[in-house]
C-alpha cells in the first residue's frame, strides 16, 4: 500500500483571522492545479482531506482532474490553537513544539499526534491496501510521520522545515517506510 501525504498549497495569510479560515492564494491555486496535473494521482482510490479551506481547495483540484472521490476527515485538521507569529518567531515555536515542549494555547503534542495517527490509521484500515491520498497540514503531517518513523524532535523539525507549498510524501504505512520524502517539489513519484 502507498499512502500519499499532501501538504496543502500556499495561502493568503490573514493575521486577523484564525488560520483554519485561510484560503488558497492565487499562487497557491496555480500550484495546486500544477500538482493536480501529475498523472500518478489516477492510481488513487480516494482522496481524504482536512475540512480547512486551504486543504480542501488543494484536494478539490486533484480530485476533479482525476475523478477521485473526496472524503472530509475533521481529524486531519492542523494542530489547534496556533496563533499568528510574525517572521522567524514561528519557526522557533514549532521547533520547541516538535521537541515536546508545551506551547501555550496549542493543542498538546501527544494529543494532536494521537488524533492524527488514529485518523490516518483508520483510513488505511478502511481502504484495505488501496492507494489513497491525505491532504492536510504541515504540523499535522510532520507529527504523523515522526510517530510512524520514530523520529526525534530535531529530525521532526528538519522534516517540517523542508516542507513546501504544496508538497507530497509517499509512505508505506504498514511497513513504516518512507518511499518519497517531502521537499521534492510537489508531485508524486
Amino acid at each position: 500500500m502507498r499512502l500519499y501525504l499532501v501538504r496543502h498549497a500556499g495561502v493568503t495569510v490573514r493575521p486577523n483571522q484564525p488560520s483554519f479560515h485561510w484560503h488558497l492564494s492565487p499562487e497557491g491555486r496555480a500550484a495546486a492545479e500544477a500538482l493536480a496535473g501529475e498523472p500518478s494521482w489516477a492510481d488513487l482510490r480516494t482522496l481524504y482531506t482536512s475540512p480547512e479551506p486551504k486543504a480542501a481547495g488543494t484536494a478539490q483540484r486533484i480530485a476533479s482532474r482525476h475523478g477521485l472521490p473526496i472524503r472530509i476527515e475533521p481529524d486531519l485538521r492542523e494542530v489547534e490553537g496556533r496563533a499568528w507569529v510574525e517572521g522567524e518567531g514561528y519557526r522557533e515555536v514549532v521547533q520547541r513544539y516538535l521537541a515536546g515542549e508545551p506551547v501555550a494555547g496549542w493543542e498538546a503534542q501527544q494529543q494532536a499526534t494521537a488524533r492524527i495517527r488514529a485518523c490516518i490509521d483508520g483510513i488505511v484500515a478502511r481502504e484495505g491496501g488501496a492507494e489513497v491520498g491525505v491532504v492536510s497540514h504541515g504540523l499535522a503531517l510532520t507529527l504523523y510521520l515522526a510517530d510512524l518513523l520514530g523520529l526525534d524532535g530535531a529530525a521532526a523539525y528538519r522534516l517540517w522545515a523542508h516542507l513546501r507549498f504544496p508538497d507530497v510524501a509517499v509512505v508505506d504505512p504498514q511497513a513504516r517506510r518512507l518511499e518519497q520524502a517531502f521537499g521534492h517539489g510537489g508531485g508524486p513519484p
